[in-house]
């Protein structure tokens, strides 16, 4: 399976990306997404927070 990070703002899904990229960053594991995810909102005073979701690829 395949996880990514995601946050939802007014109804809008943002999907973390890579740094200079318009690919979705995607994860093979559900911890190492988590771990990430942990991080950013640690680092954040928004009070929109990061989620670790189930990627769907079509």
């Amino acid at each position: 399976m395949l996880y990514r990070i995601v946050r939802e703002a007014n109804g809008t899904k943002t999907y973390l990306k890579h740094s200079s990229s318009t690919s979705e960053m995607l994860f093979l594991s559900e911890t190492e997404a988590t771990d990430l995810m942990q991080k950013l909102n640690s680092q954040t005073n928004s009070d929109v927070r990061w989620s670790v979701v189930q990627a769907s690829i079509d």
